[in-house]
């Protein structure tokens, strides 16, 4: 019986790398802390939407020592709220993975342009499409497309 409850919470498994990877995006100013402001700030950079009581409700629930702020240590279960759980997260992650050709947890524009070059959709110069495609994704700017980025972008763009 004590089996089957581990394998539960291991069925999604999240990796430090992502771990760190997500908390460095949200952590905007870079001090070690999310706060209420840099969630819905990261929220809106991508195209999406979050209210005061959203973000505060998400921070609370992760909030461990009651300061208002979600430090690393906190971060597992904020992150874990983020990009929610179930069919939707394992779809949007196996996604994420066709695109990751070469497994090495980012998108890089050749792969982005390997997907763009077979796909009918775009009609225009395929190399520009795929840089555009990476930058909407790249929310912090560093030329490729983490799996954090892809999920929030997915999930949170309006």
């Amino acid at each position: 019986m004590g089996e089957n409850k581990e394998n539960v919470d291991a069925e999604i498994e999240v990796t430090k790398e992502e771990l760190e990877e997500a908390f460095k995006l949200l952590d905007l100013d870079g001090d070690g802390t999310i706060t209420i402001e840099e969630l819905r700030k990261l929220i809106e950079k991508i195209g999406g939407n979050m209210t005061e009581a959203e973000a505060t409700a998400l921070i609370k629930e992760a909030d461990k020592d009651g300061n208002n702020v979600i430090d690393y240590v906190e971060f597992t279960k904020l992150w874990s709220a983020l990009r929610g759980e179930g069919e939707e997260e394992k779809e949007i992650r196996a996604e994420f993975r066709k695109l990751d050709s070469d497994s090495s947890g980012f998108i890089t524009r050749d792969e982005m342009l390997a997907v763009i070059v077979n796909c009918d959709h775009f009609t225009g110069d395929k190399m520009d499409e795929a840089k555009k495609c990476v930058e909407e994704l790249d929310v912090d700017k560093d030329g490729r497309v983490s799996y954090p980025e892809f999920l929030l972008v997915w999930k949170y763009r309006q």
